[in-house]
């Protein structure tokens, strides 16, 4: 299941006390998910879903509200398996009305795309029907490397309006379009988790808040991972010089031939080819200081350099 899948579930049991809040959430999701069908003068309605408690949701609220008589089907892709849940709505009293109510039908029967201005004035009602709005068209990834969380619809008053509502609560949406939809998508992990607090989405809030502490602690660690790395292959690339650097000394010069502090720290070397300078400086009898043993290893640099150059002076 899906995190889209789980914030719906979580959406779809959001207890509501108030009448007009069911109003707006109805109202977003009609608009977006629902077909209107009027013949006669009398009006049905059809809403299509992907959740069976979402369409549950919506027929108790209008059967609970209104005693509206209507019934749920269930159709099933056969190639994806999944199901869609579509609510029917028969042309009966008070159906016409409620459009109405509800800022999807004008007097005159026609079909406003607008949020309803009591929507638009009121911040309870706006996050319920961003929460209508989500339930019907919306959804959102369990980030593995970008946040993402989307609202698609089919007009362009409709989503331009619904960005506004966003605005109201400081969020910074964004509107493109794909497959003849209108997307408003948000992008900014504080935005998403703005938008589901918005929502009522809670549990699904904190665990998307737990998925942001782990890739907190995941990227650090590969940080000081990789610099840890960086610093070993630094210091293996200079035992690997420090030595190559001996072994010359020992063949042209011999080990013999050069001062005895600069002797042990090379035998030392030899011994232990990836030991730090701190470590080989312990390993000494007494114990010699990180940029101790910096200065002897230095001045083996220098006579293996004499060496090289002088070679290289009588090659020529």
């Amino acid at each position: 299941m899906s995190f889209t899948d789980d914030v719906k579930h979580e959406l779809a049991h959001f207890e509501i006390d108030d009448k007009i809040l069911h109003q707006a959430e109805v109202s977003a999701l009609i608009k977006l998910s629902g077909s209107i069908l009027i013949s006669s003068g009398q009006v049905s309605i059809k809403l299509a879903v992907y959740h069976g408690d979402v369409a549950r949701r919506i027929y108790r609220y209008l059967k609970e509200e209104y005693q509206f008589k209507s019934e749920i089907r269930v159709k099933e892709n056969n190639l994806t398996k999944r199901k869609k849940y579509e609510l029917y709505i028969t042309p009966q009293k008070g159906v016409h009305d409620l459009l109405g109510n509800l800022g999807i039908l004008d007097q005159s029967s026609n079909i406003v795309f607008s949020i309803a201005d009591w929507i638009k004035d009121d911040r309870e009602y706006q996050q319920a029907y961003l929460r209508g709005v989500f339930l019907a068209g919306g959804s959102v990834n369990k980030p593995r490397s970008e946040y993402h969380l989307e609202i698609r619809c089919d007009h362009t008053t409709h989503a331009e309006e619904i960005m506004e509502l966003m605005h109201e609560f400081n969020l910074d949406p964004h509107l493109t379009e794909h497959r003849k939809k209108h997307v408003i998508y948000l992008k900014k992990y504080d935005d998403i988790v703005t938008m589901l607090n918005l929502m009522g989405a809670y549990n699904s809030l904190l665990e998307l808040e737990n998925v942001q502490i782990f890739k907190e602690i995941k990227n650090n660690v590969n940080r000081k991972v990789n610099f840890e790395t960086a610093n070993l292959d630094k210091t293996v690339r200079a035992a690997m010089k420090q030595i190559e650097d001996i072994e010359l000394i020992k063949r042209e010069k011999g080990l013999d031939n050069i001062s005895e502090s600069l002797r042990e720290i090379a035998l030392l070397r030899e011994k232990n080819p990836y030991a730090s300078l701190k470590e080989l400086g312990k390993m000494l009898k007494p114990n010699l200081s990180k940029s101790g043993v910096y200065n002897r290893i230095k001045r083996l640099a220098k006579t293996a350099d004499k060496i090289r150059s002088e070679k290289d002076g009588s090659g020529s």
